[in-house]
């Protein structure tokens, strides 16, 4: 079984950089298209749309810098950034672009740590549409 279409979801972290490259590495392997994805979570506090506009530019910023890397190594690639929670927009997009796998990270929290932040990943798990590939980290402080 070869993928030919993977989802890569980027954040901000020190971490993204590792799971960018596991699936970069996997695009090379299988000859599959790669899709650099960036969910904005706008949190639960009042957001205003200047808040909005520089996280959306600041997406952007971070995708054109992992598509290029990606194009730069011979990987058809494209990118993409949705506005919501993270997990439902990495589903979606995968859902939408026809994805099959996402490579993700998962930063290690457990037990209440994990269940006060949330997980990312574990949403993705259930939820997802394709497979999915979880590059462990190593648990970070909360931003």
């Amino acid at each position: 079984m070869g993928f030919q279409k993977i989802l890569v979801a980027i954040d901000g972290s020190p971490q993204a950089t590792a799971v960018f490259k596991q699936a970069l590495e996997l695009a090379k392997k299988e000859s599959a298209s790669l899709m650099v994805f960036h969910g904005i979570e706008l949190g639960t506090r009042l957001t205003y749309p200047s808040q909005i506009e520089t996280k959306t530019e600041q997406a952007k910023e971070l995708l054109q810098k992992y598509q290029q890397e990606a194009k730069e190594q011979g990987i058809a690639t494209e990118s993409s950034y949705r506005v919501g929670g993270a997990g439902g927009t990495i589903c979606d997009a995968a859902q939408s672009w026809g994805a099959d796998l996402i490579v993700l990270g998962r930063r290690g929290y457990k037990g209440l740590t994990e269940a006060l932040l949330g997980s990312v990943s574990s949403h993705v798990v259930r939820h997802a549409p394709c497979s999915v590939l979880v590059v462990q980290g190593k648990a970070s402080a909360a931003r």
